[in-house]
């Protein structure tokens, strides 16, 4: 039987407690009991635990306008329902604003809801609407370009709109979500 197995599977298989995978250079023991409490403290903090997903159309042209309306309603029917705690902004921009060259508005998304928020945008989202999804740090105009990813057609950003560096933005502290949730007891 080990014979047979082996022509169909040459390489061993691994059990849970088989490292896959190595790093180089990397320490023999478990790398979490390596890290110092200032150098866990230290990832912890680069965390980056708020996002923002602007919903982007152009602007002149109704039916595209209308179907980014038509997902923000169903955001905040969801919201209201209890299915994510994520804050649509009121603030529809008919024109650019920003760096942003179209219509657009914005939805803060805490860490705690990325993931169910990315998921149904992937499935929700209609195919002549994009939307730029940015984490929120320090560095503004880096958050929207090197680290922004992009659902549908990529827009050009005026990247000179926006600052280079400031502080850690802390929206909506009053969720005790994402930067404002309560950090690990020691």
């Amino acid at each position: 039987m080990d014979r047979i197995f082996s022509l169909f599977c040459p390489t061993p298989v691994l059990s849970p407690a088989t490292p896959w995978f190595k790093m180089p250079n990397a320490p023999e023991t478990d790398p979490k009991s390596t890290f110092s409490a200032s150098a866990r403290a230290d990832y912890e903090e680069e965390e980056i635990k708020e996002f923002h997903f602007h919903v982007y159309w152009f602007q002149n042209n109704p039916r595209s306008r209308a179907k980014a309306i038509a997902i923000r309603d169903e955001v905040l029917r969801l919201a209201e329902e209890g299915f994510w705690t994520i804050v649509p902004l009121v603030t529809v921009n008919d024109a650019p604003r920003g760096p942003h060259p179209v219509g657009s508005y914005e939805i803060w998304v805490p860490k705690e809801y990325f993931s169910k928020t990315y998921s149904w945008f992937l499935i929700h989202r209609p195919a002549d609407v994009s939307v730029l999804i940015h984490p929120l740090t320090r560095l503004q105009r880096t958050d929207h370009d090197e680290r922004a990813v992009w659902l549908g057609t990529p827009m050009p950003l005026d990247l000179d709109a926006l600052p280079t560096d400031g502080d850690l933005p802390f929206q909506y502290p009053e969720l005790g979500l994402g930067y404002s949730a309560p950090g690990p007891s020691s």
